[in-house]
Parts: C-alpha cells; structure tokens; sequence
C-alpha cells in the first residue's frame, strides 16, 4: 500500500459539559516521532493516544495536539485563613494610614488562592472512553488523506515506471547493432594501424582480443537487472505491506546504479536519449518515494 507520510486529520466532540478537539499533523521523516500535547489534567491518557497514533502510522513526524473545555459549572472553595489574613493586613494599613472607609471585598478576593476552583476528577471511564473516541476519529481522517495521497503518488511511479520500460525496450533494440558495429570498428583500427600483412593466426589473435573488449561493454545483465527491479517496484506498489517506502527508495537506488552503468557503457548519440529519461524517471521517483511511509 502506497500511502504518503504527510497528512492532516481533525475530530472534535460535546458531551456531558465537555468540549474536545483533537487535530493531528504529520510530515516526512526517516522514523516514527510522534509529539503528543495536552492539557496537564489530561497527561494521565497520553500513553494511551500514543499507542493509537503509532498503530496506525508506522513512519513519520507527528503532531497530535488535544483541546479540552470543561462548560460544568465550577464549585468554588474559600479559603477561609488566607481570608482572614489578608483581611487582618488591609485592618492595619487602614489604622495606619488613618482611613475610615469600609475595605472592598473584591480587593481582598483578588489576592492570589482566596477563591479557588475545587479540581474535578478527570481520569475516569467516560472522560477516558470519550478522549480515545475523539482520537481514534482524528487519526482516521489522517490516514484518509495519507490514503488519497498516496493513491495519487502511485498513479504517478506506474507512469514512470512505464516510461522507463519504454526506454529499456528501445535499449535492448539498440545495443546488438552498437556491439557489432563496435566490433567492427575495433578490428579495422586495429587492422589500419598494422601495416604488415597479417597472418591467419594474427588475425584469429586481433579477433579475440576485440571480442573480450567488446564483451566488457555489454550493458545485456544491467538490462535484465533494470528489468527486474521494475517489475519488484510495481509488484510492490500493488501489495498491501503497510511500510513500502523503504523498500521503493532501496529498488530506486538499485535501478539508478544499473542506468549510471548503462551509460558509461553504451554512449551512443541515440541510447543518450534514453538514458536520460531514465534518469530523469528514477530522479522524480526517489523525490516522491522520500515521502512514503
């Protein structure tokens, strides 16, 4: 399955007074490296939204951010000494200061820790359940997109794979008639450049040792080859393994070897063109391959 590293997902819910949105980024990246923010009174669940992340992407820079609002009306507690301390502290600075008016309660209740929010027991079952709900729904609408993008990124690596069988065909047309024609031109530099009339066994001698040299430039076994790892790279575009970028980038760099031999071989003005496309497709390849998780 080709499915691209980079994707967007998003899920929220409101239920029992609570609000959670969940949005999930991804980006290309060797490994697995997901980041996980949450509210502090939710830290208790991260482990658990971490294991749904890494169940469903293998590879990849993840960013998983959880938004949550509590609409419960809030028990407020009082804090009956700070109170009175604060209130003994403005007693004073009135006797000092000689004023007579009467001393603001909201001045003293907006001292730090006078009123207080009592915290409310979050990690239960149905904060909990709700939470993993609303994740596993982010992670989904990711995997859609990744799933569609890498249909996408499929579509285009069978058209250049395609484009690259074309022109290996055309090789393989191209290089009997180079092999015997850089024979020929071999045996009659060599022939030009002895004057001495030759004999019987120095020409079965001047044969053999053109025919080794020519043989050192055939580019049939890196065809086969190329040909092979096309086949493997389609065939594992067509498969279902969940990690296949890997295993694409690895065929790319195999088949770009072959090519680079090919044409350190096989320089001729109408194999250029050929070599070239086929360079060119392995290039645009390995760039998309790079974001395949």
């Amino acid at each position: 399955m080709v499915k691209s590293m980079t994707g967007f997902g998003k899920a929220s819910k409101f239920e029992n007074d609570f609000e959670i949105e969940i949005e999930i980024r991804s980006v290309n990246n060797k490994f697995f490296n997901a980041k996980v923010i949450l509210p502090k009174e939710l830290n208790f669940i991260e482990n658990e939204i971490r294991s749904l992340v890494r169940n469903k992407i293998l590879r990849g820079k993840i960013d998983l951010r959880v938004k949550f609002k509590d609409n419960d009306i809030p028990e407020l507690q009082l804090n009956e000494k700070r109170l009175k301390v604060f209130h003994n502290v403005y007693k004073q600075a009135q006797k000092i200061l000689n004023i007579k008016s009467e001393i603001p309660l909201n001045m003293i209740f907006s001292e730090n820790d006078i009123i207080s929010i009592k915290n409310k027991e979050l990690d239960n079952k149905d904060i909990r359940d709700l939470i993993l709900e609303t994740a596993t729904e982010a992670i989904l609408d990711h995997q859609y997109m990744a799933i569609k993008e890498g249909h996408s990124m499929k579509i285009y690596l069978e058209k250049s794979m395609k484009i690259c069988s074309k022109s290996i065909k055309t090789l393989e047309k191209l290089f009997p008639v180079y092999k015997k024609d850089l024979f020929d031109k071999y045996k009659k530099n060599i022939e030009e450049l002895i004057s001495d009339k030759l004999n019987e066994e120095a020409v079965k001698k001047i044969t053999l040792e053109t025919s080794i040299y020519v043989e050192k430039a055939d580019v049939t076994e890196e065809i086969i080859r190329l040909k092979d790892h096309i086949e493997k790279f389609n065939e594992k575009l067509k498969g279902q393994d969940l990690e296949t970028g890997k295993t694409l980038n690895f065929i790319l760099q195999e088949m770009q070897r072959e090519i680079n031999t090919i044409g350190s071989k096989f320089n001729t003005v109408k194999a250029f063109k050929e070599i070239l496309s086929t360079k060119e497709e392995i290039e645009k390849c390995r760039e998309i391959v790079q974001n395949v998780e």
